[in-house]
């Protein structure tokens, strides 16, 4: 099973575990196997195979011993081996029993079978396991999520592990409770740049002339769907982000004298977009951090709040 895949880096991302807050400032996303999961800034990912991916932290750290894999399969309805998320569990508890000269596993958590935790001896080793599935919303691919650490190192990392499992999101719908999307919204263009201060933008007169510094990037969108865009600036400077199709048409913007980074969402056709971001003010100097989303389905801020974190933000220099 193929699939197509892009990593991103530097949004703002944190999940709450009573005091401490997990950052998870990465993001792999495969639309082909229709889910996103984010992980920590100084954590790698490897490709197994084809659906599987293989997240731990770097080496020579104890998190590099941990590891948080993700393994997609085609259902029987599809020609895959598994029906359903009960059937691929149960055929992991029977892969695990049968390795390891030693296995406990444990379901009774979880119910319908969708879930277990394990400990058993690998290489003379006592590791243990929490393993999750989960299904497409159309039945046809399976996903199994699975958090392994040395059984010494398991409650110690486990609170990363927690936050990427409520950051995991399958077909736009987050395995948390709380508020669930309904369309798999993309990341498809992401930068982080400065608007800067010129010598020669002194007043609104060269800001209306184009004397103030600008920068336009180009997004290319290959298939009918909808579009929003979200631009996280510094507080107190006015910087403004605006989506254009390719006859120069405005599609959306960002005003930048708001607090709300996100912008609705509009139906767009496939072509070449470009999206313009530019001071509002003359005097206006900002870091900023630029995101454009993509689905297919129409989707709404809330979701995008949802996946990506919430409206009212900033950056901080």
């Amino acid at each position: 099973m193929s699939t197509k895949s892009w990593i991103l880096i530097g949004t703002l991302f944190f999940v709450v575990f009573g005091q401490a807050a997990v950052d998870l400032n990465k993001i792999l996303c495969l639309d082909t196997l229709g889910y996103c999961i984010r992980y920590p800034t100084d954590w790698g990912v490897s490709q197994d195979n084809d659906y599987t991916y293989i997240f731990s932290g770097p080496e020579g750290t104890p998190t590099f011993y941990t590891t948080v894999t993700v393994a997609s399969f085609a259902s029987s309805a599809l020609g895959g081996r598994y029906a359903n998320v009960v059937e691929l569990i149960q055929a992991y508890k029977c892969d695990t029993v049968t390795r390891s000269a030693w296995a406990c596993v444990d379901s009774t958590a979880y119910p319908e079978g969708d879930g277990y935790v394990a400990e058993f001896v690998y290489q003379g080793e006592l590791f243990r396991q929490w393993r999750v599935a989960r299904a497409s919303s159309d039945g046809k691919i399976l996903h199994s999520w699975a958090y392994t650490a040395p059984s010494e190192l398991f409650a110690t990392y486990k609170p990363i592990a927690e936050a990427m499992l409520q950051a995991w999101v399958v077909d736009g719908v987050p395995s948390s409770q709380g508020t669930a999307t309904a369309a798999n919204i993309v990341v498809i263009f992401e930068t982080r740049d400065r608007i800067r201060r010129l010598s020669t933008c002194n007043s609104s007169s060269d800001l209306s002339l184009g004397r103030c510094h600008s920068i336009t990037y180009t997004v290319n969108i290959t298939q009918p769907g909808y579009v929003a865009l979200s631009l996280v600036i510094e507080r107190g400077p006015w910087v403004t982000a605006i989506l254009y199709d390719s006859t120069g048409k405005r599609i959306t913007f960002r005003p930048g004298n708001v607090a709300d980074v996100y912008t609705s969402a509009y139906a767009v056709t496939p072509g070449t977009y470009t999206v313009k971001v530019a001071p509002e003010l003359f005097n206006s100097e900002s870091d900023f951090l630029l995101q454009v989303y993509f689905s297919t389905k129409k989707f709404t801020v809330d979701d995008l709040i949802a996946l990506f974190g919430p409206r009212n933000r900033y950056l901080q220099r």
